[in-house]
């Protein structure tokens, strides 16, 4: 994912562009540092210092929540959002690439009983 990342924004890492990514596909919708924090299953820390980063680099903006001023709602700048709508068809075709290595020689039955798998354990484990 990284190098895939690094030839479309050679600025961001892996984690970085996930998050990034994220943000676009919920643009409009009120997205947290901790709602990130807990949707990569990420530790606060680990997410506030790429965020920071991310701050930083100017991809995006980090505005106290008017509810609760201790979490930190996540906004991409309009930099961002310019580059990532202009290189949409590249970003799929990564995002899609990546996919299909990381089941390369699985049927799509296979694929469809990992996924159902990897949602149990997952499942398991938050609980």
């Amino acid at each position: 994912m990284n190098e895939s990342v690094r030839g479309i924004f050679p600025e961001l890492t892996g984690p970085q562009f996930v998050i990034v990514y994220y943000l676009y596909e919920h643009d409009g919708l009120e997205v947290t540092q901790k709602a990130v924090s807990d949707r990569f299953r990420l530790s606060h820390p680990t997410v506030r210092g790429i965020v920071k980063r991310l701050v930083k680099a100017g991809w995006l903006t980090a505005e106290p929540q008017v509810d609760d001023r201790r979490q930190m709602v996540l906004i991409l700048t309009d930099r961002a959002r310019a580059d990532l709508t202009s290189h949409r068809t590249e970003v799929r075709h990564a995002l899609q690439a990546t996919g299909e290595l990381a089941l390369k020689g699985f049927s799509d039955q296979e694929s469809r009983q990992l996924i159902n798998y990897l949602e149990r354990i997952i499942g398991n484990m938050e609980s």
